[in-house]
């Protein structure tokens, strides 16, 4: 009796991975870059591409090269010599995948540092779950590299055995465990005074747009605020504080749902930048005046709160410094200095524009 398969194209570009690769560890084979283009279908050129992130590739694309590196266990050894390099000098950065974020100055001071010690950086993008983290680290240690930075989820006990020995630095949060320092704000600290310069400016009714989660966008900045009001006396509002994602138009969304309160507050304090102009899009086009109205207040410090107008005030820090101090104390570590500080802070100050009075 004949049996039909109706596979679909990904279960049958799977299904000649999985034979290619059987094929090669019977053969005792190496698998190179030219074998890795050949299995996906693309140019070496674009494997090369995918794997430093230099040039924006399709996602299908991408998947797929990704997909072909797992299933043949693609070593970054194998890549060090398709290269010409007598030895392999890479490091790993995971991100979420948020556009015209903060994340963009990341990477440009990572790259920076990671280019004065002769290091190529291989980016991969999240989808900003602890699956997705796993599965990037996984290709990490296949291809055998010499650090991670790592930008995502709060540190967990499956990251730090995907991890195991590998020197780890984490962005973005404060690590508690001794084999992975951290680099970034003192969060709380940057959003307590933005709130008390609110404050100080007469303002006792003020809401905020926090992000979601318990990252340090969504925690430790609704912490800040929080205190901050404690300290000068003022009864936090829990309708007045509305959780948003990443965008302008979350932002907005959550503005409405603070509005729909029943009253106004006098100000706004955002987690984020893009949380602010979200804002500040909802009560323009509400007919309300920034600041005569409500005052606008974001975090981040990003080009966008420069040129807006009114200038958004908000919490400015250097995300270039970040990169470039997290890459400093992951180099360090890979040559075997153990004298990293546990968690580094960069400056940040408040700047105060013309979105707030």
């Amino acid at each position: 009796m004949d049996v039909k398969y109706n596979l679909s194209v990904q279960e049958k570009f799977f299904l000649y991975l999985e034979t290619v690769n059987l094929i090669r560890v019977v053969m005792n084979m190496k698998i190179t870059i030219n074998d890795i283009a050949e299995m996906a279908g693309v140019s070496i050129s674009t494997v090369s591409r995918v794997l430093n992130n230099s040039k924006p590739v399709k996602e299908e694309v991408r998947k797929r090269v990704i997909e072909a590196i797992k299933q043949t266990n693609y070593r970054h050894s194998a890549l060090a010599s398709d290269v010409n390099k007598s030895e392999s000098c890479l490091i790993g950065v995971i991100i979420p995948l948020y556009i015209h974020t903060v994340l963009d100055e990341f990477i440009i001071g990572i790259k920076n540092v990671a280019n004065f010690y002769g290091y190529d950086v291989l980016i991969t993008q999240t989808d900003g779950t602890i699956e997705s983290e796993l599965q990037h680290l996984q290709l990490f240690r296949k291809l055998q590299i010499h650090g991670i930075i790592f930008t995502g989820t709060p540190i967990h006990k499956k990251h730090v055995d995907m991890i195991e020995s590998t020197p780890c630095i984490a962005i973005g949060q404060i690590s508690s465990l001794p084999s992975i320092p951290s680099v970034h704000v003192d969060n709380i600290m940057a959003a307590y005074e933005a709130v008390t310069s609110l404050i100080h400016k007469g303002h006792r009714n003020i809401a905020m747009i926090r992000g979601t989660g318990i990252s340090a966008v969504g925690e430790e900045r609704f912490i800040g605020y929080r205190q901050a009001l404690k300290d000068a006396g003022i009864t936090m509002r829990k309708d007045w504080v509305a959780e948003s994602g990443f965008s302008v138009e979350e932002g907005m969304s959550a503005m409405d749902s603070i509005a729909a309160a029943g009253s106004l507050p006098t100000a706004v304090f955002c987690s984020t930048d893009l949380m602010a102009l979200g804002a500040m899009n909802y009560l323009l086009d509400n007919g309300l005046r920034i600041p005569e109205d409500v005052s606008v207040f974001g975090f981040d410090g990003t080009y966008m709160s420069t040129i807006v107008r009114p200038r958004l005030s908000t919490v400015e820090y250097s995300d270039t410094e970040i990169g470039m101090t997290a890459a400093r104390n992951l180099f360090k570590m890979i040559k075997g200095a153990t004298d990293i500080p546990q968690h580094t802070n960069v400056t940040h100050y408040v700047a105060i524009r013309d979105s707030t009075h």
